[in-house]
């Protein structure tokens, strides 16, 4: 059953449609399936593809997208990207760690020791976009790619020094994660961010090493006590992309109407909405009676750094090995101006 925005609950509908179509012709008239693996709630869908969906319509030209938040359509979320490639979903969003193998150059993101915030991030990203990335998304029609905040180490067990993570298991949700965790001693333990409340709660994993933005959209602070949170990491990406079939069949209006939302614009919302949902974040752990925030010393920082360049070093050098071009590729995402 088909629903207004206004009718969407927090445990998601069957379809709701986010925009009408109104004074196009019947010819032109077409809907778009956007998906979006996890709640309504969570910021991305509400305040980034639903408005994204109402600007379509607000362009009357007989495009209405009509929404599948929660998971409604095709499954688990390691399964976006090549649902929108394979059609089931006409839109969707997606994490490219989840299948690092398919984005290995778009992983430059997360390495460590470079941008400051995620918009200087993501405009780093779109930078590099035409010249090194955009063969990696060459069987879909990328409508934005961001970076998420910083990620922050949040433990059950209070960590000043990489020494103290010796043993620890952490949820990682990539490849390249998965090595930054190894290079600082610890455990990497795969699995998408729906699951990792449970893992943590269960003591299948001891914390995480993701955004602090987590702790309010997937309510980490319940069961994570201890936090770092000025550790010079890298960010994960984020993608909006559309099914190529579906872009070609529009119309000339139509794709015009798209095009106008799309890119880098469209992006730095998203990497936005990461900047204050961390300081909410921030605010979240040291509100609560039962979190901590970890403060490093100076000696304490040093430690981090010295591990971080060791991880970068070899970071380097396992990319190399199959893309001759890497380091020229990393020194355009990193240049100045």
């Amino acid at each position: 059953m088909r629903t207004t925005l206004k009718g969407l609950t927090a445990a998601g509908v069957a379809a709701a449609v986010l925009a009408g179509a109104a004074g196009a012709t019947t010819a032109q008239a077409r809907d778009l399936k956007m998906a979006f693996f996890t709640s309504p709630k969570h910021h991305v869908w509400a305040k980034l593809m639903t408005p994204w969906g109402n600007g379509i319509a607000a362009a009357n030209v007989g495009l209405k997208v009509v929404g599948f938040p929660g998971g409604q359509i095709g499954g688990k979320p390691p399964g976006a990207f090549k649902r929108v490639v394979n059609g089931i979903a006409d839109i969707e969003f997606g994490l490219q760690g989840y299948t690092s193998t398919v984005f290995p150059k778009t992983m430059v993101v997360e390495i460590p020791l470079q941008w400051g915030s995620p918009s200087e991030a993501t405009t780093a990203m779109w930078k590099i976009f035409d010249k090194h990335l955009s063969s990696e998304y060459a069987r879909v029609e990328v409508l934005g790619l961001w970076t998420t905040d910083v990620p922050v180490l949040m433990t059950n067990k209070v960590v000043r020094t990489p020494d103290d993570l010796k043993g620890l298991k952490l949820r990682t949700p990539s490849r390249d994660q998965a090595a930054i965790i190894k290079g600082l001693g610890a455990i990497p333990v795969g699995m998408p961010m729906p699951q990792t409340y449970s893992a943590i709660e269960k003591g299948v994993v001891d914390g995480a090493l993701v955004g602090i933005s987590t702790v309010n959209s997937f309510k980490l602070a319940e069961v994570v006590k201890n936090f770092i949170v000025d550790l010079p990491m890298g960010y994960s990406p984020q993608m909006m992309v559309m099914n190529k079939k579906t872009y070609a069949g529009l119309s000339a209006e139509q794709k015009k109407a798209v095009d106008a939302q799309r890119g880098l614009p469209l992006s730095l919302k998203g990497a936005r909405l990461y900047e204050a949902a961390r300081a909410a974040g921030i605010k979240t752990v040291r509100t609560r009676d039962d979190t901590n925030i970890t403060e490093l010393s100076a000696a304490d920082k040093a430690a981090w750094t010295a591990r971080f360049k060791t991880i970068v070093g070899d970071w380097v050098k396992r990319y190399e090995k199959s893309d001759p071009n890497y380091q020229k590729m990393l020194a355009d995402y990193l240049a100045k101006g």
